[in-house]
């Protein structure tokens, strides 16, 4: 989830009187509690506790509050993330900071992060140092401050958020463990008198006549007429102040002639702007943090930089084929373009090219990927580790910039291409997995792998009619992990760390089954929670339809097909992982074959031979 945090700084508590508040949690009740996912540590993807307060006094006599841990040896970015959301989002559009109680025995410092907008903002974050220890205090962090990490993103207010993230001692890496407690997660506004705001806009680039700019926005009840810019020195830049504008989120644009033209942000993502979309329409509007008296900087007209200072990223990517997931394909990352699901890219057309425009500052430059599926963990990013396009230094992610005039970037999923055409590394992947050994009860089996963001539904498997369950899926030439469970993570395969056919993350947390796709038809069979290949269902089995010579293997082995059986023959070669790796078919008559493994590597095969509605399978060991 956290790919890379900047500096932080640090806000002062707040000291305005406050009003109502909306609870977000307080672990009282279900509705207002949640647990929180660790990352960074060995508690790993472990989930936080609730428990009874350890010290009701004070500020705080609840009955329940969260535990929160920091484990020796943690990273210092580690921390936890809401996990599920909040069933309250973290809502600013009329609130202004959020606050929270914490106990802890040591100073410490408490960054805050908010992910998840639902209106367009950018993740934010700020930090507050805590130096009352061994008693509850109270912490708040103003969302109108501007964001810590990334100064373009601005400040909260006028979002809406639905993480809430938490870094307990961010920047320190601890030699013992930690122990945090903290509750009641409340917002609310601070009251200050309303403010006055300077716009400016830059119409100079403008073409078509007109007469007079305005300002229109929530503060005016979106009047055509309320505010009107004035440009008494005929330089083009139209300026004027709002009074009395309260304090809190705004929205606004800069409109022409009482709303015979207005901005239009829809053809892209602006970095300004926040976006409401309703069952039929789109509103996108430049957003405003008012806090104090101040002077908007000048744009041009539609759009967020000086006129001359941003240019136009567009970005084309071609699926090859592969399936979307649910939600769709997304870039992602780098700093810039946020967690998968932020900024999308879409495919109107259904021609398989996946589109966005965004709006970026001259000289723009980041890292970026993208994600089918909007994974919070990044798990259905692509891989292109090892091509040209990766950087191994930083998650094996690509690299833009600087863009110093509009650009196109065309590309594949998974590719490191400079076209849409990405058919040529597609492979067929059949997964077949053995059932008879299941012993419960059960409707479907699914495939589940980062190539489909760990969907409990997206690739259902058929039953062959012999308890053999199958698909065939596209899939660039990557690696994969992924695993077959039923009814939708009812029951799943669960392997422990050095079975052969899997892979280990690095936390331990979690083992795979591991697929490399190099071919463009692949086939593998695995039994139920095991290695062992599937090959068929055991049904039907008579040991006398071949014998191997030799059975240790240099170059070749001999088949010798049993008198008894003439008829046409079905032989499919396996390596030890399950894997499909070779079909040939005999003709009827045909009393041996010879097997060449000059190009097979060293190591058990299986050889399964079907013919008469009759199966037999032997091994071979290749050493050459």
């Amino acid at each position: 989830m956290i790919k890379n945090l900047l500096a932080v700084s640090t806000l002062i508590m707040c000291v305005f009187t406050l009003n109502a508040q909306t609870t977000i949690l307080d672990f009282e009740t279900s509705e207002t509690s949640t647990n929180f996912q660790y990352f960074g540590s060995s508690l790993e993807n472990m989930l936080s506790s609730v428990i009874a307060n350890p010290d009701p006094s004070g500020i705080n006599t609840s009955s329940m509050v969260a535990e929160f841990m920091k484990p020796a040896g943690a990273e210092v970015w580690a921390g936890g993330f809401s996990e599920p959301n909040p069933t309250a989002p973290i809502d600013f559009t009329s609130d202004n900071e959020i606050c929270l109680k914490v106990w802890t025995a040591q100073p410490v410092n408490l960054l805050l992060k908010l992910e998840q907008s639902s209106n367009g903002f950018g993740d934010w974050e700020n930090a507050q140092q805590i130096d009352q220890t061994n008693t509850w205090v109270e912490i708040c962090y103003s969302a109108l401050a501007p964001d810590a990490s990334n100064a373009q993103n601005g400040p909260a207010a006028g979002g809406t958020f639905n993480r809430l993230v938490l870094f307990f001692g961010f920047g320190d890496a601890p030699a013992e463990d930690a122990t945090y407690f903290f509750d009641d997660v409340v917002v609310q506004s601070a009251d200050a008198a309303p403010v006055s705001i300077d716009f400016s806009v830059d119409m100079n680039g403008f073409s078509e006549t007109f007469t007079t700019v305005y300002v229109s926005g929530t503060f005016n009840e979106w009047s055509g007429t309320a505010n009107p810019l004035a440009d008494d020195d005929g330089d083009g830049v139209w300026t004027g102040s709002v009074a009395e504008i309260p304090i809190g989120g705004h929205e606004y644009k800069f409109t022409i002639d009482d709303w015979a033209i207005q901005e239009d942000f829809n053809d892209a993502d602006y970095t300004c702007t926040v976006r409401t979309v309703t069952d039929t329409d789109v509103f996108t509007n430049r957003s405003l943090a008012a806090s104090t008296n101040a002077s908007q900087p000048t744009v041009c007209f539609n759009s967020c930089f000086a006129c001359g200072e941003s240019v136009i990223l567009t970005v084309n990517l071609g699926d090859g084929g592969i399936p979307p997931a649910p939600e769709g394909f997304f870039i992602a990352g780098g700093g810039n373009f946020g967690d998968p699901g932020q900024f999308p890219l879409t495919d109107p057309d259904g021609d398989g090219v996946h589109s966005g425009r965004f709006e970026r500052p001259m000289g723009f430059e980041s890292f970026y990927t993208f994600t089918n599926g909007a994974c919070l963990d990044f798990s259905c990013k692509e891989m292109i580790a090892g091509q040209d396009c990766s950087n191994p230094d930083n998650f094996d992610d690509r690299f833009m910039g600087p863009l110093n005039g509009d650009t196109t970037i065309n590309t594949c999923f998974g590719e490191c291409t400079d076209n849409t055409d990405c058919m040529a590394s597609l492979g067929n992947i059949t997964f077949e997995v053995d059932m008879n050994g299941f012993t419960g009860t059960f409707t479907t089996v699914f495939l589940s792998g980062n190539f489909n963001g760990w969907s409990g539904n997206a690739n259902p498997m058929t039953d062959n009619g012999n308890g053999l369950w199958s698909t065939t899926i596209p899939l660039v030439f990557d690696d994969y992990e992924f695993k077959f469970q039923v009814d939708e993570w009812a029951v799943q395969e669960e392997f422990t760390e050095g079975n052969p056919c899997t892979i280990t993350d690095p936390s331990g947390q979690f083992v795979n089954r591991a697929l490399t796709v190099d071919n463009t038809e692949q086939t593998l069979c695995f039994q139920w929670n095991t290695c062992e290949s599937c090959l068929v269902s055991l049904d039907n089995v008579d040991n006398t339809i071949f014998s191997l010579q030799p059975t240790l293997v240099s170059d070749h082995t001999t088949i010798i097909f049993g008198s008894d059986f003439t008829a046409e023959k079905d032989i499919r070669l396996f390596n030890s992982t399950g894997q499909h790796i070779h079909t040939m078919n005999i003709a009827s008559g045909v009393p041996q074959h010879t097997l060449d493994a000059t190009e097979l590597p060293d190591g058990i095969y299986f050889i399964h031979i079907q013919t008469e509605n009759l199966q037999q399978t032997k091994r071979i060991i290749v050493n050459k």
